[in-house]
């Protein structure tokens, strides 16, 4: 296995952990995301997927992100890569040198 180098990771990507936040109006407790770091990765698509649901057609696109290893990235963390928002689906550590996230991206086409 040959080692992760610094001048395979040529991507810059945005990393959010999910956290619950107040409503300022209602106080109930509220989905949101919080920035924690922008860091060098690979990235490399793996699949788009379509799935009919109703009248429109939803592709799924993944995606298989290469980066230094970070313990803290857990499922449901978000990526943001070239202005798209992929949700980590599994984060794979079974290499010492690199995390490689798997990722999905929604993208919902709307009927003209």
């Amino acid at each position: 296995m040959k080692s992760l180098r610094a001048g395979q990771l040529r991507f810059r990507i945005a990393l959010f952990r999910p956290v619950t936040i107040r409503d300022e109006q209602t106080g109930s407790p509220v989905k949101s995301f919080e920035f924690v770091k922008e860091v060098w990765a690979d990235a490399e698509p793996i699949s788009n997927r379509k799935i009919r649901t109703g009248e429109q057609g939803q592709v799924v696109e993944t995606m298989l992100f290469t980066l230094r290893p970070r313990d803290e990235i857990t499922v449901d963390w978000q990526v943001v890569f070239q202005k798209r928002t992929f949700t980590v689906r599994a984060p794979d550590r079974s290499q010492s040198d690199r995390l490689l996230i798997t990722a999905e991206a929604d993208i919902r086409h709307d009927r003209v």
